[in-house]
């Protein structure tokens, strides 16, 4: 059900186009989830910018803030996040045993230190006020830094707001989307 109409590319404000043309370098497309908020060019300016702060920089590697992303969509049982964060998992060549162990159960995760990350990620999406000293001290056991503990846990807060958002305002999965996970023989597993 769409709420808000898809803003065209004639419609685009100056402001927006950039954020596109951005978009488009990194990705190759715009994801509906982006036209629906160039109505409002500051806000998807925002997101666009920190989206690039959290995944492009910093000292976890691009694949696990993206894997992050996927297993807090697939635990808010999102939809559209789900399908757009596994088409850019494919993308950025995480392998397809690693996105298997996200699709089915992160403890087969291999490495066991990535797994550990991912399941620390999850329990704080749950329950913050739980997460305890001997959580971060199993992190710490895994060799996991505090920069890198830091960087995961904004990736959490940061996926699950535009979760909240994509919910909100009900988007559907882009048919390049669709097209990409059906021609890559990927499937989010539940629908």
């Amino acid at each position: 059900m769409k709420i808000f109409p898809i803003v065209s590319d004639e419609e685009l404000s100056s402001e927006a186009q950039i954020v596109f043309d951005d978009v488009l370098e990194k990705f190759g497309s715009i994801p509906v989830f982006y036209r629906l908020f160039a109505t409002a060019p500051p806000l998807i300016e925002a997101y666009w910018l920190t989206y690039k702060k959290v995944i492009f920089e910093g000292v976890l590697p691009i694949q696990v803030k993206e894997l992050i992303f996927l297993a807090v969509a697939r635990k808010r049982q999102c939809v559209y996040c789900s399908s757009a964060h596994l088409a850019i998992c494919d993308i950025f060549e995480v392998e397809r045993s690693t996105l298997e162990s996200i699709m089915n159960e992160i403890a087969d995760f291999k490495p066991e230190r990535i797994a550990a990350l991912l399941t620390f990620c999850l329990a704080s999406l749950d329950d913050p006020d739980e997460v305890s000293d001997a959580d971060f001290q199993r992190l710490y056991e895994h060799g996991i830094t505090q920069r890198e503990i830091m960087e995961a846990l904004y990736t959490v807060g940061y996926a699950d707001s535009g979760i909240f958002l994509a919910k909100a305002v009900k988007v559907d999965v882009d048919t390049e989307i669709k097209n990409y996970l059906e021609e890559n023989k990927l499937s989010i597993g539940f629908i």
